[in-house]
């Protein structure tokens, strides 16, 4: 994989003061994981995080975007989530 983070064991963010996780998208396979990176414009103050988990299906991998401010960023509303 090219995106080392998804090698790495982390659990799907959890809703909390500490989570500054604004989106994610999680998958199956880590080559659709690391494929959808690529289509990911991260703006200032933000950055990719993600990594792999398992659930009572399998595997999962996940992408996600993280901000350096969540207050900052906006409308903690608008924070979502996708898997496939």
């Amino acid at each position: 994989m090219k995106h080392h983070f998804l090698n790495e064991t982390r659990g799907l963010p959890q809703k909390g003061p500490d989570n500054r996780i604004v989106h994610w998208h999680v998958f199956r396979t880590p080559e659709e994981a690391d494929d959808y990176v690529r289509h990911i414009v991260l703006g200032a103050e933000q950055r990719l995080v993600g990594g792999f988990d398992q659930d009572s299906v399998g595997m999962l991998w996940w992408v996600g975007v993280e901000v350096e401010d969540l207050t900052h960023w906006g409308n903690m509303a608008a924070v979502h989530k996708h898997a496939e």
